[in-house]
């Protein structure tokens, strides 16, 4: 890794917490602007951050193409180790393991931010053979977001029991969940793996 990246991997980790600092503070009001010293401070700190988010930009590029970089940052944020052969073949393993519950988790979200359904009552003049419930199923894929629009409507007249459009979890949400999954499940699974070789 070269010592240029390493410089900035440390400004960043150590630049965090002043981060979530600031973050919390603007969040607060805490700083008037109609103050000089605390609209010069508050311009600072507005300068920090914007600072650290280009920063964190750009790490997490250089983490993408920089195999020297990945391989010193995200060993030890998975922890990962790899002293012998002996854990370089079980780390193989516990990664093909990570990888294909991981494309197992992304089928399966993929089909329920697709699906849609929708129950509910109609009203009495648009009852059909005496029947008032109503069950609506659909399939929405969209390579952009917009809202969905496909599902009926729920008006004066129709009374929505259920409906169930897309996954109620944002995407950051979904994102940051599947990062903690391959954390963790990468460690389950190579700690699995040494006990069965240990017995």
């Amino acid at each position: 890794m070269k010592r240029f990246d390493s410089i900035l991997l440390k400004i960043f980790l150590f630049g965090l917490p002043i981060v979530i600092i600031v973050f919390a503070i603007s969040n607060q009001g805490m700083i008037n602007q109609d103050k000089t010293f605390l609209k010069w401070l508050w311009d600072l700190t507005g300068i920090i951050f914007a600072t650290w988010m280009a920063l964190s930009l750009y790490l997490s590029l250089k983490l993408m193409i920089s195999e020297p970089l990945r391989n010193h940052v995200l060993t030890k944020l998975t922890f990962i180790r790899e002293r012998d052969e002996r854990e370089a073949m079980l780390t193989g393993r516990a990664t093909r393991t990570t990888f294909l519950t991981s494309i197992a988790i992304l089928v399966f979200l993929f089909f329920l931010s697709c699906f849609q359904v929708s129950i509910g009552k109609l009203p009495p003049n648009k009852t059909i053979e005496g029947k008032h419930n109503y069950l609506s199923l659909g399939i929405g894929f969209r390579f952009l977001e917009s809202p969905r629009s496909s599902m009926p409507k729920d008006t004066p007249e129709n009374e929505n029991i259920f409906s169930y459009t897309c996954l109620p979890l944002s995407s950051t949400t979904l994102i940051l969940i599947l990062i903690l999954w391959q954390i963790i499940s990468y460690n389950y699974s190579m700690r699995r793996l040494t006990k069965r070789k240990m017995e």
